[in-house]
């Protein structure tokens, strides 16, 4: 059976060939892994990319490199949302309120030494943020860099009493290992409004970053509940770029948590897609989650490697059909979409 394997396939093989250190090779073959359609065709290359990841993984440090891939979390849930900020910004107080991890939280810099994952909720679906040890000239784990370049969304968390200063510092910080912060999701309305479902552009390289690796990010003010917070970060929010929106949050009264749940459920740019059997109803416990811009045979093969090529049409129930419309494998998946796959 041929491959058949589709042009993002081939970009990301390029990224691989171009690749020099060992996180952007190990990203750029997962890119690979996770495009190519899941078939016996392909059995054999998922089973060789799958093996050149873990010899990239088991190979020592260069001598004179900047950084070894020496750490990594598995991917969980729906996304995962790395965060990156300066010593004492409350990231670790973020992840402990937001998740059922435990890292160690104190009012003293560089408590956080290793990387911590934990599972947040937001509604039917979870995302995996992973508190990073901070971003200072003062110290940092060059490992660090490794994680937010795998990650799919950053949070740069910053003190909402000096969100400015802390933000250009990180974005510095983040500019010299090759990484480069821009805003992720809508930047206009209240954190629900303005989401359809429908594809997002993909954030382009900002003019003169072409090479650079580019992640979609979040910033994230903590503290909001402090006095003077509020009035930093409306200043913060007047002097930034348009398309910057800031979260200000508080784990102390609440402040902003759901509508952070909500901007990286944006940001992450998915749709939740519900399958259901003839005859029965949908279910509704654990949706699929897609890219934007999915099609009803990429949720095919999401199910099954085999359903794909024995599809023969879907039935489906969402706001762009009328309920229980016959549509082929090429039709646009949007958010809340309730599928019936005949095969």
């Amino acid at each position: 059976m041929p491959a058949n394997l589709p042009p993002d396939y081939h970009k990301a093989e390029a990224k691989f060939r171009a690749a020099r250190e060992p996180a952007e090779k190990i990203e750029a073959l997962e890119e690979m892994l996770r495009i190519m359609p899941k078939h016996k065709g392909t059995d054999h290359l998922q089973a060789d990319l799958r093996a050149r990841i873990a010899k990239i993984r088991k190979q020592p440090a260069r001598k004179g490199s900047r950084s070894a891939f020496t750490h990594y979390i598995p991917r969980e849930g729906a996304g995962q949302v790395a965060l990156v900020g300066p010593p004492n910004t409350g990231k670790s107080s973020l992840v402990a309120a937001l998740t059922h991890a435990s890292p160690e939280v104190a009012d003293y810099p560089f408590t956080t030494r290793e990387a911590t994952p934990g599972m947040m909720p937001f509604e039917d679906i979870s995302f995996q943020l992973v508190d990073l040890p901070p971003l200072s000239r003062e110290h940092m784990e060059a490992w660090v860099f490794d994680l937010v370049r795998y990650a799919d969304l950053l949070w740069l968390v910053m003190d909402g009493l000096d969100p400015l200063g802390e933000l250009e510092t990180v974005r510095e910080i983040l500019g010299e290992r090759g990484i480069v912060a821009v805003p992720a999701g809508p930047a206009a309305g209240a954190a629900g409004e303005g989401f359809s479902g429908m594809p997002a552009a993909s954030p382009s390289p900002p003019a003169g970053f072409e090479g650079r690796t580019i992640k979609k990010a979040l910033l994230v003010a903590t503290g909001a509940d402090r006095p003077g917070a509020t009035g930093e970060i409306e200043a913060l929010d007047d002097l930034l770029e348009h398309r910057w929106t800031v979260v200000p949050v508080s784990v102390v009264t609440g402040e902003g948590v759901e509508a952070l749940r909500r901007r990286t459920f944006q940001a992450l740019e998915i749709v939740r897609v519900y399958t259901k059997q003839p005859g029965k109803p949908a279910d509704r416990r654990a949706p699929y989650t897609l890219p934007r811009g999915a099609k009803v045979g990429d949720l095919a093969e999401r199910i099954h490697k085999d359903l794909l090529s024995t599809m023969k049409f879907a039935r489906i129930w969402g706001a762009g059909t009328f309920d229980g419309q016959t549509v082929q494998k090429d039709h646009l998946l949007l958010e809340g979409d309730v599928v019936e796959i005949h095969a």
